[in-house]
């Protein structure tokens, strides 16, 4: 069974849209359809995301080896090492990611610096 094929049954199994997925895991549901497809494979990172969200192995998911699923009695332990928790943000958050990711490397380090000077006071 291809990547792809492992994706989207996961994803079934949680009875999730690829909207909802893509949400979750934080790329676009084009992104995710993508995947389902085998046009593109996730990076490392949104495969781990994927996994944490589809409450799979991350090897399972990566390879097709080894167990799919996590025992929820909790007597197969999650290893977090290779699985972070899925980060969920919402729209607004979202949204910054994506522009961020496509500015210029030199660009986004100035944004980055700006946002460093911003006093702790604004902040809270």
């Amino acid at each position: 069974m291809s990547i792809a094929a492992r994706i989207r049954e996961a994803r079934e199994h949680r009875a999730l849209s690829q909207a909802e997925l893509a949400a979750e895991v934080g790329v676009t549901r084009g992104a995710c359809g993508h995947w389902e497809q085998g046009k593109t494979t996730p990076s490392v990172e949104n495969l781990a995301r994927a996994a944490g969200v589809l409450a799979v192995r991350f090897e399972w998911l990566a390879t097709g080896r080894g167990v799919r699923d996590y025992d929820p009695a909790g007597v197969d332990e999650r290893p977090e090492r290779y699985i972070p928790a899925p980060v969920i943000l919402n729209r607004e958050e979202r949204e910054l990611l994506a522009v961020l990711s496509r500015l210029p490397p030199g660009c986004r380090s100035r944004l980055v610096e700006f946002l460093r000077s911003i006093p702790a006071s604004v902040l809270s």
